[in-house]
């Protein structure tokens, strides 16, 4: 088999792992309380508004998420083209991290090492942190940003070991689009990579290279673009960028988001990258002892990608778990690398083993059909054993995601409050026991999770009418999700549950009861 069919081959093998690891039941579960449904419903506002500068909440311009607006761009695309639902806005996620592994490969294939690539693309969609919470299952920013940040890393090393000015353009490109989708946080790798090139000794061509400001020139045509239209078109962003992304996050702790210095870390070990953490240190040492200086090399960029982002976001004073996700690619990388040099060796060995034998078997002067044959059957036997420790090694983390999400079920600390959502949802797609044409919401109830589902009642023709409590008539149905509220309704009017999930209920307003000196008397029923 010639390389090409062989790179084909490996990149189907991740496409299929690929498939089931990320997209399984994209959108069985409602969207999450906090980040991914203020996206999703930001995304949802510019879609139906036709504004693409401006990202809003509710409507207006939001200074609180100032996130600039690639992310938003891409799932208001999808909605356009598979209507409006959960799937549809987590689609960019998981088609980044699919993008992101393949990246992995790509660049594992350009220098050379195209077994390097795959072990580290499997290794990647075999790690848990990337597709259990917040990132290439959800709506949030972080699996699009990764993918970004991947792109630009394997270009700049991609430009320092061939020297092409092309991968220096690729590198500028991807890094404004990493920027463009989640700020900051996008470029913190550029302090590893400033590291690298200095004990590389790059810094200096870098400097001469007129490449080099052809490229800055489109990163600040992009970046700088964006964000100074963006001011103009609503002031006072870019002091909120200031105070969310930059003074506000690194220099102070912003919604008790806090920890030690040991979060990440711990975070990394036992949640995150928990199956082949412990690997990290071992395969660092074998990539260092080698004498392939370019295993050597790769193996020091990624050190410094990965030192250097964990050391940035511990000093930084708010701390979220998601943040540490940017490190498990480098991680990857590294481990990919020392599984194809382990290869590499004991293919040698084996085969010199063999060779050893074949000589003393059928001699020195044996016919070469008959040698031919052999080798055929021994590399046969060489592949299938490197199958099976691939199956043996990943077998248990790859079975543990695609079982995660097949599943995809509601965790039961979880379901009481999601009860809320669901039944929306349910309204939404007529599989309750009433049909609506109207449902009334309270503004005392409202939160952030609430407005892409109203959004999702609007497109299945279904008005959400919110309305604060002295609002309300007889007549109107009304969803109620939190007890005390109840306990307010009975007060002040006869009702009938219509429909109703866990501690979410739908009730017809029949008569409202008047309160004459203490004592409750009823209107004339409906």
């Amino acid at each position: 088999m010639n390389n090409r069919k062989k790179n084909i081959l490996l990149v189907a093998i991740l496409s299929i792992v690929a498939i089931f690891n990320i997209f399984p039941r994209l959108g069985s579960l409602p969207l999450r309380e906090w980040d991914e449904s203020r996206v999703a419903a930001s995304a949802y506002e510019m879609y139906d508004s036709g504004n693409y500068l401006v990202a809003t909440f509710d409507y207006t311009p939001d200074l609180w998420n100032t996130k600039p607006p690639l992310l938003l761009w891409l799932q208001a695309l999808s909605i356009r083209f598979f209507g409006l639902g959960e799937t549809a806005v987590r689609l960019p996620s998981a088609l980044a991290m699919l993008c992101a592994a393949l990246s992995l490969f790509y660049f594992g294939t350009k220098l050379s090492r195209p077994l390097a690539g795959f072990f580290s693309a499997l290794i990647f969609l075999c790690s848990k942190g990337l597709f259990f919470y917040h990132c290439g299952r959800s709506a949030d920013y972080d699996a699009l940003m990764i993918m970004f940040c991947i792109l630009y890393c394997g270009f700049f090393y991609l430009y320092t070991q061939l020297k092409q000015n092309k991968y220096l353009i690729y590198f500028f490109l991807c890094l404004a689009l990493g920027v463009l989708t989640k700020g900051i946080q996008a470029a913190i790798p550029l302090a590893g990579i400033f590291i690298f090139a200095l004990f590389d000794k790059d810094l200096l061509s870098l400097a001469k290279n007129r490449t080099t400001y052809i490229g800055t020139g489109i990163l600040v045509l992009l970046v700088g673009g964006f964000y100074l239209a963006r001011e103009c078109a609503a002031p006072g962003y870019l002091l909120s960028v200031w105070n969310n992304e930059v003074g506000g996050r690194f220099l102070s702790t912003l919604e008790q988001h806090s920890g030690d210095n040991l979060y990440y870390y711990r975070f990394l070990k036992d949640v995150q990258f928990s199956y082949f953490f412990w690997l990290v240190p071992a395969a660092f040492v074998i990539n260092l002892i080698t004498k392939d200086p370019h295993t050597r090399k790769a193996n020091l960029f990624c050190t410094s990608m990965a030192l250097t982002y964990f050391l940035i976001i511990t000093i930084s004073r708010t701390k979220l778990q998601w943040y540490s996700l940017p490190i498990i690619p480098s991680l990857c990388v590294i481990i990919g690398l020392s599984f194809d040099f382990i290869r590499q060796t004991l293919s040698k060995k084996f085969f010199l083993l063999f060779e050893k034998r074949n000589a003393l078997s059928v001699g020195q002067n044996a016919v070469s059909p008959k040698r031919n044959a052999v080798s055929f059957h021994q590399n046969a036997l060489l592949q299938t054993a490197v199958c099976l420790a691939v199956i043996a090694i990943f077998y248990s983390p790859c079975s543990k995601i695609i079982r995660h999400n097949i599943l995809s079920e509601e965790a039961e600390e979880n379901k009481a409050y999601y009860s809320r959502v669901n039944l929306m949802k349910a309204a939404a797609d007529n599989s309750l026991q009433h049909q609506y044409t109207e449902i009334c919401y309270l503004n005392e109830e409202r939160g952030q999770l609430d407005f892409f589902y109203y959004y999702y009642l609007k497109e299945n023709g279904i008005y959400a009418d919110r309305k604060i409590f002295e609002q309300l008539v007889s007549g109107d149905f009304l969803q109620v999700n939190r007890p005390e509220t109840l306990e307010k309704l009975k007060h002040h009017y006869e009702i009938q549950e219509t429909d109703s999930r866990i501690s979410s209920h739908i009730f017809l307003l029949k008569s409202k009861k008047q309160q004459n000196n203490g004592n409750i008397s009823d209107n004339t029923k409906l």
